[in-house]
């Protein structure tokens, strides 16, 4: 029998939704910290799923914002911001995060406390600061929500954790918490949503809240909700076409057979011994550099798995499938090649005859040279014929490497075909993906 998607949505929400001491707690903190910096001259307020009341039972993120004067020059907002931080956040171990500009966070009872300064602006100003934006979210959606509503971004909140599509950082490229609330907030409630997703959604999805109307055409992602305090921004540019295809397939599964499963969040039981066998993976691991933020460490993994794959890609390897993923405690990437190993000789494409110096260079050079159709070929050994030996050289003389990784990827763990094993973790987060 088919269950309703409220008595589903009902149920989970006894599991999912905060009880409060737990949304007490999160406001005693967060009135803690703010009254520090009122004794410090400045005005601070609550943003985020805490102060709007949308955020998952067991999620511990506090987003205090600082108000600074527009004509407060940026590098004096900076420096003040950090110090402010600094002196809000003492007795607890500081750290220095980076967004569009530097903040502080810490670990404080539990919860992950961010101090970020901005500018206060109003609705319609220019945005000094892509932070400036937060307080004007918060203060747009506390006047358009409903209790029902907030509820609803909860369940879908959860929805996308089930399957690892929450979050817009670089490690997931998924919907953000904002975003979540755009999303209920055009449909009216979660299940038209999912129904939306399943049914309507396309190639390109646009959703403009408050009506902007402006150039779409200046969005090249595939998913497009406008701002409703700033038509200039996608509020989903950093969703991934793979992740927003994932969600759409997830809520097609959904509509057709609702159940619980879908909010739940369970491990893959997967036989890698029988996964890997017979593969052509190759496996990199190394430590994590030092003092490097997790937006950055992400970012630049990301980016050297660019560069493997084009190296790998110019050498005449085949990539079926690559993936990176770090913890912030080790990297790790994971490429999967039709062959890792290739013939000693490629093939050496010459010029056209009509050029007759060149053909004659060419054909004095390589004496085996053969003609097809119009140009001549010869027959050239490979520099690495194993994708294993190209990738350790990449990573030892640290060619092209990002400057974070550099020093670590050098003495970088590889293995290869079944003895990727030897590090279940990277394996089975490989399947997993």
């Amino acid at each position: 029998m088919k269950l309703e998607s409220s008595k589903i949505f009902e149920k989970v929400l006894e599991r999912i939704k905060p009880q409060k001491p737990e949304i007490e707690k999160a406001r005693e903190i967060a009135d803690r910290f703010l009254k520090k910096i009122k004794t410090l001259g400045y005005e601070g307020i609550l943003v985020g799923s805490v102060a709007r009341g949308t955020f998952v039972a067991g999620d511990k993120d506090l987003d205090i914002f600082v108000y600074f004067d527009p004509r407060t020059p940026r590098d004096e907002l900076e420096k003040k911001g950090l110090e402010i931080g600094k002196k809000v956040l003492e007795g607890y171990k500081v750290k220095t995060n980076y967004a569009e500009h530097p903040y502080s966070k810490a670990e404080v009872e539990g919860f992950n406390v961010e101090i970020v300064p901005c500018y206060k602006i109003s609705k319609g100003s220019k945005i000094l600061s892509a932070v400036d934006r937060s307080p004007l979210h918060n203060e747009y959606l506390m006047e358009h929500f409903t209790e029902k509503q907030k509820e609803d971004v909860i369940l879908l909140k959860q929805f996308l954790k089930s399957f690892g599509c929450y979050g817009a950082s670089t490690s997931v490229k998924g919907f953000s918490g904002y975003l979540c609330e755009l999303l209920i907030l055009h449909y009216k409630n979660l299940d038209n949503l999912l129904k939306a997703a399943a049914h309507e959604w396309n190639k390109k999805i646009i959703i403009d809240v408050e009506g902007h109307g402006k150039n779409y055409a200046q969005f090249a992602e595939p998913l497009i909700v406008i701002d409703p305090v700033d038509s200039k921004r996608n509020v989903a540019a950093a969703v991934d076409r793979t992740v927003l295809s994932k969600f759409v397939l997830r809520t097609r599964d959904y509509v057709v057979r609702p159940s619980h499963d879908f909010f739940e969040l369970k491990e893959k039981k997967l036989d890698l011994k029988k996964l890997v066998h017979g593969r052509n993976l190759i496996s990199v691991s190394f430590a994590y550099p030092k003092d490097v933020v997790e937006e950055i460490g992400w970012s630049q993994l990301e980016r050297l798995t660019k560069i493997i794959k084009t190296q790998l890609h110019e050498n005449e390897f085949f990539i079926y499938k690559s993936a990176y993923w770090t913890n912030e405690k080790r990297c790790a990437m994971i490429f999967e090649l039709l062959s890792r190993e290739l013939t000693e000789y490629t093939i050496q494409k010459g010029p056209e005859v009509w050029d007759k110096d060149n053909t004659k260079a060419f054909i004095e050079k390589h004496v085996d040279y053969w003609v097809r159709r119009s140009r001549v070929f010869s027959w050239k050994k490979r520099e690495y014929r194993k994708a294993e030996d190209l990738i350790a050289m990449m990573l030892k003389v640290g060619l092209l490497v990002p400057s974070h990784l550099q020093k670590n990827a050098r003495t970088a763990k590889i293995h290869i075909g079944d003895d990727v094993l030897k590090d279940k973790e990277v394996a089975q987060k490989y399947f997993e993906w």
